[in-house]
Order: structure tokens, then C-alpha cells, then sequence
């Protein structure tokens, strides 16, 4: 089951800017060169994942004519590896989407992990400014030194 979600959520990952990258280096890169660079590690990314999804339905395809049953799930050896080619396709398949969506846009799909939903900038308040009992003010504190 963990296999099922790691895959899936490897999908959603790429779909939506969440998935670990590591792009100091390309970030670097002057924009045309930059953009290159993107397109072919996209474009890797979905190789990698069609060739992993392939083989996967490979061995599912042999799994099925078989009659094993795995222990802890009881359910068919070929269902429980269908995650592999299933989510590998899924996973090429988003990379596609993100590459075409680049060439059209120029633009990755970001996550802005500080945003917090249904949170508007206008109503934020910094916690610093807000009134407290808990901590005497200034005019207290010279009040009380002077008695």
C-alpha cells in the first residue's frame, strides 16, 4: 500500500511544483540556456518514468497468468504490482503535462509552502504588534520602579 502512495503522490508531486528538485545549478544558468535545461530534465523524467511503467506492465502482464496471492493482503501478486506501471505512466504522464505547460508559459508549477489556505495577506497580523496582558508595558514597568 505505502508502494501506492509514494507513486501516486510522486504524480501529484510533479504536477503541482511540490516534488524535491535540486536546481541551485539551473538557477544560475542564463534564461535561454536555463530554459533548455528544464525541457530535457522534464523530458528525462518522463522517459525514466515510461520506461519504468513499461517494464512494471511487464511484469504485471506475466504476474496475471499466475495464480499467486500475496500473504499479508490476499489479494492477486499481479493487483498489488499494478501500482508500479500504473503510477509510472501517471508520473510520465505529468511530466508531459509540465513540460508542454513550460514551452507554452515559461513557467513551473510553484508551491508556496508558506501560503496558508483561506488565509488572506490583508487579514494577516504580525504576532509581535498585538496587544498582550501577559507582558507589562513600558509605562508600567517606569511606574512601578518609581514607587
Amino acid at each position: 500500500m505505502f508502494v501506492w502512495m509514494a507513486k501516486f503522490g510522486a504524480a501529484y508531486g510533479v504536477r503541482t511544483g511540490i516534488h524535491v528538485g535540486v536546481d541551485v545549478m539551473i538557477n544560475a544558468l542564463k534564461p535561454n540556456v536555463r530554459s533548455k535545461f528544464i525541457i530535457f530534465g522534464l523530458l528525462g523524467g518522463a522517459l525514466f518514468t515510461g520506461i519504468i511503467g513499461s517494464f512494471g506492465a511487464h511484469f504485471v502482464w506475466e504476474l496475471a497468468g499466475t495464480e499467486q496471492v500475496s500473504a499479508d493482503l490476499e489479494l492477486p501478486k499481479w493487483f498489488v504490482y499494478l501500482c508500479v506501471p500504473l503510477g509510472s505512466y501517471l508520473m510520465c504522464y505529468r511530466f508531459l503535462q509540465v513540460c508542454w505547460s513550460f514551452i507554452k508559459t515559461g513557467h513551473l508549477p510553484h508551491a508556496d509552502h508558506g501560503h496558508v489556505e483561506g488565509l488572506d495577506k490583508e487579514a494577516e497580523v504580525e504576532w509581535a504588534v498585538m496587544p498582550s496582558d501577559l507582558h507589562p508595558k513600558d509605562d508600567d514597568i517606569d511606574r512601578g520602579a518609581r514607587k
